[in-house]
């Protein structure tokens, strides 16, 4: 009798035990790419990889590391850790306290790294606060431990900043011993492995852009061990977009111009609403951009001075300003993420790429407020069907070829493929 060989889906199914990303047709592109690599580096077929993956028989790390998200920079949320500083770790300081952080997932050290460098430009030494990282990828525990950086990963840190807290060697950026001795790294599953490994009592929780990977059920678990984790009086930070999964199981702390939660259940009024208001004026329609005030802050602005040096290839003043975007106004973000994925590809940075047009795409399915006009979800489609390609991945190039050709059927990586294919 023939043996059944495991589908994607006992994968996705497998993936979603292990790590709690739920699997979707817009992430899984990233997915296929990495069962390929181990695959092939493994010597073997796909379909074996799967099976050995799932029985125990093969180190499942690798892989792992392979389906998460590590890309992150310095200072990407300096809004939330300057008001953390400010609100939480002042004043224990002021009464004795040592104040405990934790980074959760911390990915290749930015974060736990920049809230030191902030202590210590707010005049506290690093060494009177316990900082934590933990991630799921080993890869990027590893980074984080050695601490040394791209200057892509710098991009929004000013050069006083760099000068300050790095030195240089070559193409790389190294973190001063003062600043990576001051963060312990550990390389956990946080929700099957936090509850042993960590020790509750943390007066701050850092939890950036993790959420949006989770279905409902596996962000509401996630939400409980950080709330067991935290101190009575401690906060967890979020990012903006993912306020509305922590706000039915927490209270909206009262810390301004940060998205900080606290232990109990939020009022009636602290409910998330409608944010329909919130959806960026559509880029084709003059009217509804000629009826708003338009300042400098304004995400107009910074859209179109985006746009402006992407086409004038300035490719790392354009993504600096789509991550302010995707900063400080979440209702752009989607937009935001399918600019950053054209000047990653014409960059000749795919898997960067790619993961910034699922950003896009998957931002765009699981929150109101985002919006992400046709031409640029076609961009998003069409990214991730080109990269595909390159890999030499069939199976998931169809499914995004033909949402391109529904959205824009004159799209030059529609022509540029059938060639491919031809030849």
């Amino acid at each position: 009798m023939k043996r059944l060989l495991p589908t994607y889906e006992t994968l996705f199914s497998w993936i979603q035990q292990q790590t709690g990303i739920h699997i979707t047709p817009v992430n899984q592109p990233p997915v296929e790419l990495a069962l390929k690599v181990q695959a092939s580096g493994s010597r073997l077929s796909e379909a074996e990889y799967i099976v050995r993956l799932i029985r125990g028989n093969i180190n499942s790390q690798p892989f792992i590391d392979a389906i998460t998200t590590h890309e992150s920079f310095f200072l990407r949320h300096k809004k939330n850790m300057t008001a953390a500083i400010e609100h939480v770790i002042q004043p224990l300081l002021k009464k004795g306290v040592r104040p405990r952080v934790l980074s959760a997932p911390c990915a290749q050290g930015e974060e736990p790294y920049s809230f030191a460098m902030l202590l210590q430009e707010h005049g506290i030494s690093p060494a009177q606060v316990e900082i934590t990282g933990v991630d799921i990828a080993e890869s990027s525990i590893q980074q984080a431990k050695q601490g040394r950086y791209r200057k892509y990963a710098l991009r929004q840190a000013p050069n006083h900043f760099i000068q300050t807290h790095f030195s240089q060697q070559s193409n790389s950026y190294s973190i001063y011993p003062k600043i990576r001795n001051s963060v312990m790294f550990i390389q956990m599953n946080l929700l099957s492995q936090a509850d042993s490994l960590l020790t509750p009592g943390y007066h701050l929780i850092f939890s950036h852009n993790m959420l949006i990977y989770f279905d409902q059920p596996t962000c509401n678990k996630m939400i409980r061990i950080f709330s067991r984790l935290l101190d009575n009086n401690g906060l967890l930070f979020v990012d903006a977009v993912e306020t509305s999964e922590v706000s039915t199981l927490m209270k909206k702390a009262q810390v301004r111009d940060a998205c900080a939660f606290q232990k109990g259940i939020a009022s009636h009024s602290q409910q998330p609403q409608n944010q329909s208001t919130k959806t960026p004026s559509l880029r084709n329609n003059p009217a509804s951009v000629s009826t708003t005030t338009v300042t400098h802050s304004s995400p107009e602005v910074k859209r179109d001075s985006a746009e402006q040096a992407y086409q004038g290839k300035r490719f790392d003043e354009a993504i600096r300003l789509y991550d302010q975007l995707v900063d400080q106004h979440p209702a752009w973000a989607c937009w935001a993420h399918a600019g950053k994925a054209r000047v990653l590809v014409d960059s000749g940075d795919d898997l960067e790429a790619l993961e910034e047009a699922e950003r896009a795409l998957s931002g765009c399915q699981n929150t109101n407020s985002l919006y992400l006009p046709n031409k640029d979800r076609a961009d998003a489609h069409a990214i991730i069907a080109l990269v595909l390609n390159k890999k030499g991945i069939k199976a998931g190039q169809k499914e995004h070829l033909e949402q391109v050709q529904r959205l824009n059927p004159n799209h030059p990586v529609l022509q540029l493929i059938r060639q491919d294919k031809q030849e």
